[in-house]
């Protein structure tokens, strides 16, 4: 059904195989189903007015949006030794039974 194609670019001789040739076409038509499907699909659009509703909304999601700047942009070792020192104030000292200080020296 399909045969080798040979094609020379350049100085170079190409072979295309009857397989490469399939998977080539299999490609360009789901591409183009895909372009003729976005291009008949309905747009839809939200318009939303400005309300002190949508203003609360807008500042408060543009600090939730600073603050995950702010952790994202702290080194990951300064994340993890706070978190280590959290957690180790947070049991006590692990060599005590009683969960009081063991005696210095």
């Amino acid at each position: 059904m399909l045969s080798d194609h040979i094609f020379s670019i350049f100085g170079r001789t190409v072979t295309i195989s009857g397989y490469e040739q399939l998977v080539t076409g299999a490609v360009v038509l789901i591409v183009a189903a895909a372009w003729t499907v976005q291009q008949f699909r309905r747009r839809r659009t939200v318009v939303l007015q400005r309300s002190a509703v949508s203003d609360q909304l807008l500042y408060e999601l543009s600090r939730i949006a600073d603050s995950l700047e702010r952790i994202a942009n702290r080194p990951a070792d300064q994340v993890i030794a706070a978190l280590n020192r959290r957690a180790e104030e947070s049991r006590g000292n692990p060599l005590s039974i009683f969960g009081r200080e063991r005696p210095q020296g």
